[in-house]
């Protein structure tokens, strides 16, 4: 089935810095390169990427200069970014209470919930092995297997 709008797609801060990672562990090399693909899908219209002010704020906290410079351009391909306001905090609440999920992995879940994107990609690996335990409305996927499935 065909659809007529484009797949929505949240990227959380590990991803958005594994473009920065040591590319010599091959794990790292093929996560990076799918990110780079992603990022290359959304200049394309292909994709659409949302974001949060929770990544703002965690791109902004970056301490190197470069390295959160590199992060804030690739942020800028974001076409809907949401504020955090208290449905979030009480939905990412109820997500790190019902699993073990961290807390700041529990808002990015819920701002990518509250953007009805269809996937939140995650490189961590614990994050998205405990989101798939519970309940979410946000598939997450690390983006070497959500490209698989998308592409193929």
């Amino acid at each position: 089935m065909k659809r007529d709008y484009p797949l929505r797609v949240y990227l959380d801060n590990c991803c958005y810095n594994r473009i920065l990672d040591d590319r010599s562990y091959s794990p790292i090399y093929y996560e990076r390169n799918s990110i780079m693909l992603i990022l290359e899908l959304a200049e394309k219209s292909a994709i659409q990427i949302v974001g949060s002010e929770m990544l703002v704020r965690e791109i902004n906290d970056t301490n190197n200069v470069y390295k959160r410079t590199v992060l804030q351009m690739m942020y800028e391909l974001c076409s809907e970014e949401v504020k955090i306001n208290a449905f979030i905090l009480d939905r990412a609440e109820e997500i790190k209470h019902s699993s073990n999920i961290q807390y700041k992995d529990s808002i990015h879940l819920a701002c990518a919930e509250t953007l009805k994107a269809d996937v939140l990609l995650t490189t961590d690996r614990k994050f998205m092995n405990n989101s798939n335990r519970i309940k979410t409305y946000t598939n997450v996927m690390n983006p070497n297997q959500w490209l698989l499935e998308v592409l193929y």
